[in-house]
């Protein structure tokens, strides 16, 4: 993965670590944005469900992986969002 300037300010900002981003990356459900990018998260549901491949990581970090989104386009990492409310995203 490449992080832009902007992701990487914006990761400090919101104290994301890059392992959790790497994390929704790998795991998240994909949306498509405008343009070319894709919006990543993590849902409650989706954690669950992948609970059993990552115990330990997960335990640490849950709660920055359920209210942290990213936006990618292709392996570039655009930004990094922090989610405050709860999302409809199909």
């Amino acid at each position: 993965m490449i992080f832009t300037d902007h992701s990487k300010i914006r990761s400090q900002q919101r104290g994301v670590k890059r392992d959790v981003v790497t994390f929704i990356y790998k795991y998240g459900k994909k949306v498509p944005v405008k343009g070319n990018s894709q919006k990543y998260f993590v849902n409650k549901r989706r954690l669950n469900s992948i609970k059993f491949i990552e115990s330990d990581f997960i335990k640490k970090n849950d709660q920055s992986i359920l209210n942290t989104a990213i936006v990618c386009q292709g392996k570039v990492v655009i930004t990094i969002m922090k989610i405050n409310k709860k999302v409809n995203w199909n």
